[in-house]
């Protein structure tokens, strides 16, 4: 593009001869040509174009070589609706604008296509006032397509989800079909149904990671009684998505407990959850801690039920750390500790 851009006639554009130009339209065409980055420019009230090798790329026969000194308005009427507006608000003053994953069809190779940018409109200043825009674009349509189609995987797969979720719960109705058994077929469809909850959340992240809050409250949903009753705090962390998943059941495991026996039993109690970052070690812990208050006195189980083994042993096994259940006169405390770097640093 720098050959075509220095040989081409400018005399016949309203432009002129380049030694004409003025200097900042100068040091911005030799700043796109230099670049690698698909940019484009439009230059004063016909909107002469300009534009780069890594725009090129972009564009079909239709426009190229022909788009360069040709009038932005001619060029571009089929989308003129849509980047008229931005260009004219550049144009006036009015700033910069950037937009995301934005469709802006184009025509090319014979076809319209429907395409998808992240690009921005920025002023060129021309003493005090604007005398042109710069646009720094990418083509992102193999991202959006791809956004798009992982999407309806998760849908598809959520629905089969809750379907297999479904026949579970209708093989047990049947095989705890008698009264003295009504009460494990309970606890099995309420664990299920956390299951469930923890499962809608991983799809909403894309199965990666979830924000730790995010699983918290999720869990915390059913048992939600009295405002207050449960309090909630610690700074921003995401865990993955197996750690979420028996998090989620561990919690549920939690509240039951609380509800039948422990202080969400009481009238005064509460619950507080609570998780933080101990750095006072050279390798950072993380610290999770559900902590009864003001509720009857908690006493060890003589006999491990399900809860009991699930807790420590799937908190322990995902997160790689220690688990600790301590029965005190206040209520139950439950306290997990596991390296940072065991954690998810970041939603991807």
């Amino acid at each position: 593009m720098g050959k075509l851009t220095r040989e081409f006639d400018w005399s016949k554009t309203p432009l002129g001869q380049p030694e004409g130009w003025p200097q900042s339209l100068r040091t911005t065409v030799r700043l796109l040509l230099n670049s690698r980055h698909p940019m484009f420019i439009w230059w004063g009230q016909e909107l002469i174009q300009f534009y780069n090798d890594a725009y090129r790329q972009t564009m079909g026969p239709e426009r190229h070589p022909s788009a360069l000194g040709a009038r932005g308005r001619e060029c571009w009427a089929e989308i003129w609706n849509i980047i008229g507006p931005q260009i004219d608000y550049v144009m006036a003053g009015c700033g910069a604008t950037w937009h995301e994953d934005r469709l802006v069809p184009v025509t090319r190779h014979g076809r319209l296509e429907d395409v998808w940018w992240t690009y921005s409109f920025s002023p060129i200043d021309l003493d005090d006032k604007v005398g042109g825009v710069l646009v720094v674009c990418r083509d992102v349509t193999s991202e959006h397509n791809a956004t798009q189609s992982i999407t309806l995987i998760n849908e598809e797969l959520k629905h089969r989800v809750k379907n297999v979720l479904a026949v579970l719960g209708a093989m047990a109705s049947q095989t705890f079909h008698n009264v003295a058994s009504r009460a494990d077929l309970a606890k099995y469809l309420e664990r299920v149904s956390a299951f469930g909850r923890a499962n809608d959340l991983l799809i909403a992240a894309n199965w990666a990671a979830a924000p730790l809050h995010d699983v918290v409250t999720t869990a915390l949903q059913p048992y939600q009684t009295n405002e207050g009753q449960i309090l909630v705090s610690g700074p921003p962390l995401f865990v993955k998505s197996q750690q979420a998943l028996s998090l989620c059941l561990a919690i549920h495991e939690l509240a039951t407990n609380a509800i039948k026996y422990g202080s969400l039993s009481a009238a005064n109690g509460h619950v507080s959850i609570t998780w933080s970052v101990d750095d006072r070690d050279p390798e950072p812990q993380f610290v999770f801690v559900w902590q009864e208050i003001d509720g009857p006195p908690a006493s060890e189980p003589r006999e491990a039920g399900f809860g009991s083994r699930l807790i420590p042993r799937a908190l322990k096994g995902d997160f790689g750390g220690s688990v600790e259940m301590n029965y005190e006169q206040t209520g139950l405390i439950c306290r997990l500790t596991a390296p940072l770097n065991n954690l998810k640093s970041r939603l991807t």
